[in-house]
């Protein structure tokens, strides 16, 4: 009789209710991991695609560079010859090649080839904490037509600079160049490189993203 009533027992009202506080916490706990995982999930999409947005950039400068116009297609870029009498002192800015300026008020100014024989002037420069590229109608005939509207290209933007690589110097700031980029003149030593430096906004705002361009 007394074995019959022990088989007949089941879990108690504490045992219960003890169960349930369990599976509530194991509930409470899965859902905040997922949860941490859903939000360092979405962290690292917005990192990678303003990494993405940072490169594509960079490589749109290096290309706009690389297409610039040179002596041949500009007119009016004769060679300056440099101070070569004993005891003159290096220049301490180099000159930017053919059709590609630089001033910090205005930004890098290039022309550039636009295919099928054309070619357009074209603008980067920063203004309120964004980065803007803007381009002129592709012509046929000097002078070319300016660089319109710009359109924002990158945001978060802290400082946009550039250097030239100057024979016997190397990284030197380049010579302020006129927003006019078809009157600039050659140099006797031609520039072989050219780097172009983003500073972003958050952590290591201080050192920035560098891309040079050798130039051939």
């Amino acid at each position: 009789m007394k074995a019959a009533r022990r088989l007949q027992q089941g879990f108690t009202l504490i045992e219960v209710l003890v169960a349930l506080v369990l599976l509530a916490l194991v509930s409470l706990i899965s859902w905040r991991g997922l949860d941490a995982v859903h939000n360092v999930g979405e962290r690292l999409d917005a990192r990678a695609e303003d990494s993405l947005s940072l490169v594509r950039t960079l490589a749109q400068i290096e290309r706009d560079i690389l297409l610039h116009a040179g002596p041949n297609v500009l007119p009016g870029l004769a060679a300056v010859a440099s101070d070569t009498r004993p005891g003159a002192r290096p220049a301490t800015h180099q000159a930017m090649p053919p059709g590609i300026v630089w001033s910090p008020a205005t930004g890098l100014g290039l022309v550039r080839a636009a295919g099928n024989g054309t070619w357009q002037q074209l603008r980067w420069y920063l203004q309120d904490g964004r980065l803007f590229r803007t381009v002129g109608a592709p012509s046929y005939r000097l002078p070319l037509p300016q660089a319109g509207t710009g359109a924002a290209v990158l945001d978060g933007v802290l400082g946009f600079t550039v250097r030239v690589w100057g024979p016997g110097q190397g990284w030197v700031e380049p010579g302020s160049g006129s927003d006019t980029v078809a009157v600039r003149p050659a140099t006797s030593e031609p520039v072989t490189g050219i780097e172009i430096a983003i500073y972003r906004q958050g952590v290591g705002d201080d050192r920035p993203y560098r891309k040079v361009v050798i130039l051939p």
